[in-house]
């Protein structure tokens, strides 16, 4: 039997935690003390019914390769968890959880310093949405059940509409500066670059 019910609630999730990250959409309360912390804290706890779910149903075979393939497979998936990790340092990784705007918060300042610079440095200057990237690639590079397959289609249009959108507020952040960035820069697969290249 094919987990409707599944399928429906991962699209609710994706499409919930695309609302609530949209400035536009929230209005005023994007930018309170508690509401990046707030975004974080529900992004994992409504995992956790998607979680039982999912251990909750039977899984049949989908791709299932030799154990030479998943060696590859792994490597790949491992190479791809280090550039993630490799990747958060480009990012204010206290401001993204919302940890340092409730310190902020509890010193008495109504926010952080948030600095509205452009940085195209680290994993920044490979792609331009690294943590998608990674995402990509920690979805597609393993076995799966058909579940996790429909799973991975599912996320990867998640992903790709993400970053459209992320695209979206970061021309309207940064304007001319983000579009002469995005013409160098590849949005999600690194341009291998030839020696001879200008």
């Amino acid at each position: 039997m094919t987990p409707v019910y599944l399928y429906a609630y991962l699209i609710f999730y994706c499409v919930l935690h695309s609302v609530l990250a949209d400035r536009k959409l929230i209005g005023r309360v994007y930018d309170l003390w508690w509401y990046r912390f707030f975004y974080v804290v529900q992004s994992v706890i409504l995992l956790i019914p998607f979680s039982f779910m999912y251990v909750g149903i039977e899984h049949k075979p989908f791709f299932n390769p030799s154990f030479f393939w998943q060696i590859i497979l792994g490597i790949i998936w491992f190479s791809g968890l280090l550039f993630g990790i490799y990747a958060s340092k480009s990012y204010n990784n206290g401001a993204f959880l919302g940890i340092s705007q409730i310190k902020a918060r509890i010193k008495g300042k109504k926010q952080p310093d948030m600095s509205k610079t452009l940085k195209t440095t680290g994993a920044l200057a490979i792609v331009r949405h690294p943590y998608y990237t990674t995402g990509l690639i920690l979805i597609w590079a393993r076995p799966m059940n058909r579940t996790d397959f429909a799973i991975t289609l599912i996320l990867t249009a998640y992903f790709i509409l993400g970053y459209i959108n992320e695209e979206r507020k970061l021309i309207e952040e940064f304007g001319q500066d983000y579009v002469e960035y995005r013409r160098k820069v590849p949005a999600l697969i690194p341009k291998i670059r030839l020696r001879n290249e200008k």
